[in-house]
């Protein structure tokens, strides 16, 4: 309607996510490059946290086109899907040969599949869930089983939950912390500032083909941030009203009016005045209930002070002569600092005598003392009324500190909040699946094995050498020459490998333990020793041998044989192993 007008070649201010118009300030641009990187290594599971409107959908488009086409996305945008369903949900999406009456077994074995062919091809798949909050525990908790699925060097599968702020709140549960611990990554969309409402509000004009001087001055925007928050979804609500209304009134002058046109024809004009002023009026009433209650105690405060200062009177040497003279006399009552001050620090007592009816003869003039008041206590006494008033000051005054930054608390953290590294090199780490049967398992940790198979190489050196010498280990002088040669051997053999086929990893050893290992597998191996491969490993820290067993066609074919492998061979935990990534590794 008004894009004519304003000579816009199209609305600047949709709400629908169009990526054209995407903004890079608020740390957008940042995160965007982040996420793009996290992927790229392969990192599991990243959570990205928004409020409603802040822009996780736009962010999430952004990511689609920033990633390249050796990446596929699988992207679920109603998350409302019970655990037995998210699976066939996902199969579904990869076009996988799934049918109703297919078991959840089937499923995964059939997505495991999968994502190991797209792995061996160099390919990564990711998938997106939009509005993760309104995911069910349990759904999440099968989520973090799909994260199990990886070799040993890479995830088969990344995911990327964007959710509201009350994905934080489900994911700090107890019975989820196993999916929280995993999250590599966490990245929170912030509200923008008045600044970058300014800046993304003629952003946008520019890019929609707007030529004229500057349309929206910070005034606007000041007042834009006050009534949306900083959320991306509102500002665009008042910024595309805000024209409509200049349009109406016939001028290219935006103000602080339009504005208010604006948000009174909001939906979201409904909520009270601002959090930090209802709580600056908290902290008004709080303030006058402390003074009045100060106020309230400050007289019993000093008549509890006085009578202190009465009792040292009393139990000092200044105790007038004349028990008589002021035995009546109540220290609360009748004495105060005014009348301790008169007449040069002298108090005058009078003795409490009984009245007359008729008059008597004086015998002697009425007993009158003088108590001398020491300098010291005459100065405590004469500022004790000062100190009070100056205590109940200060004290008010540190509640009105109190309060003016408790009212200004929510206004303030946007600008002191400082944005954490968005990226984080994490070592990738290899873990086993949950299900550890001989069809579903994956690599176990690297470190975890080799603390293992060093206290097992310890082991069956002791045992060797309580039971004799080296002779006795069947070891002979050729020791070092069939090393080599079945290095030699496997290494041939790996360089002429199809890179399209998979091995079978069945054993890892120590290097300080060669001489077992080979004793091992030229008296005890159960499997065909000439379709068995030897390979030396340099990590930082130590020499490992990695053996692998034979060359399938297939990941069926392969699958078969590790299930007929002999039990001795089992408890090593062997797997699949990628013909084309052991000749990388290796090679």
């Amino acid at each position: 309607m008004y894009e004519d007008y304003f000579g816009l070649k199209r609305p600047p201010f949709k709400i629908t996510p169009d990526t054209s118009l995407f903004y890079e300030g608020g740390k957008r641009g940042d995160i965007l490059a982040a996420l793009v990187y996290a992927i790229h290594r392969g990192e599991g599971i990243i959570k990205v946290v928004g409020e409603v409107g802040s822009g996780k959908t736009m962010l999430c488009r952004m990511l689609q086109i920033k990633l390249p086409d050796t990446v596929e996305i699988v992207y679920i945008a109603n998350p409302s899907v019970s655990s037995e369903d998210i699976l066939f949900v996902i199969a579904h999406e990869l076009s996988l040969p799934v049918t109703r009456d297919s078991s959840k077994h089937e499923v995964m074995h059939l997505l495991q599949d999968y994502l190991l062919q797209r792995h061996m091809e160099n390919k990564q798949v990711v998938l997106f869930i939009e509005e993760a909050q309104g995911m069910p525990l349990d759904t999440l908790e099968e989520i973090r089983l799909l994260s199990n699925l990886e070799t040993d060097q890479n995830k088969l599968l990344q995911i990327i939950l964007f959710g509201q702020p009350e994905l934080d709140q489900n994911l700090s549960q107890q019975s989820i912390r196993q999916l929280r611990e995993r999250i590599t990554h966490n990245f929170d969309l912030e509200p923008l500032t008045q600044d970058e409402i300014h800046t993304y509000l003629n952003f946008r004009m520019r890019e929609v083909g707007y030529t004229g001087p500057e349309l929206i001055n910070p005034t606007v925007a000041k007042k834009v941030e006050l009534h949306s928050d900083g959320l991306l979804r509102r500002i665009n609500i008042i910024a595309d009203k805000i024209l409509l209304s200049a349009f109406a009134e016939g001028t290219h002058n935006l103000s602080a009016k339009h504005v208010t046109a604006a948000v009174n024809d909001s939906a979201f004009n409904q909520k009270a005045p601002r959090k930090s002023r209802a709580l600056w009026w908290l902290g008004i009433l709080l303030i006058i209930a402390l003074a009045f209650a100060l106020y309230e105690t400050r007289s019993q405060w000093i008549s509890v002070k006085i009578a202190d200062i009465w009792s040292s009177i009393q139990a000092s040497d200044l105790t007038p002569k004349h028990e008589n003279a002021v035995k009546n006399v109540n220290p609360i009552t009748d004495i105060t600092p005014q009348a301790l001050e008169t007449d040069e620090n002298k108090v005058p007592v009078m003795a409490n005598t009984e009245p007359e009816m008729s008059p008597a003869p004086v015998q002697s003039e009425t007993v009158v003392e003088e108590i001398q008041i020491p300098a010291s206590l005459k100065q405590e006494l004469t500022a004790l009324g000062e100190q009070e008033s100056e205590a109940l000051e200060k004290q008010v005054e540190e509640v009105l500190v109190s309060a003016n930054v408790t009212s200004e608390k929510q206004e303030s953290e946007a600008l002191e909040k400082q944005v954490e590294e968005v990226v984080v090199p994490v070592n990738v780490t290899l873990n086993q699946l949950t299900e550890k049967t001989p069809l579903e398992s994956a690599p176990a940790q690297l470190a975890e094995d080799e603390v293992l198979q060093s206290a097992l190489d310890q082991a069956a050196s002791t045992d060797a050498l309580e039971t004799g010498n080296s002779n006795d280990l069947g070891l002979t002088e050729d020791y070092n020459q069939w090393l080599n040669a079945k290095l030699r051997e496997s290494r041939n053999w790996l360089s002429n490998a199809n890179r399209d086929n998979v091995s079978i990893q069945v054993l890892m050893r120590s290097k300080s333990a060669a001489r077992e290992l080979v004793y091992y597998l030229r008296n005890e191996w159960p499997l065909d020793l000439s379709e068995t491969y030897l390979y030396e490993v340099n990590t930082d820290t130590r020499s490992i041998y990695r053996v692998f067993y034979s060359e399938f066609n297939s990941l069926s074919n392969g699958r078969n044989q590790l299930q007929r492998l002999p039990e001795s061979v089992k408890k090593n935990s062997p797997y699949l192993h990628s013909v084309y990534r052991m000749q990388k590794a290796l090679l």
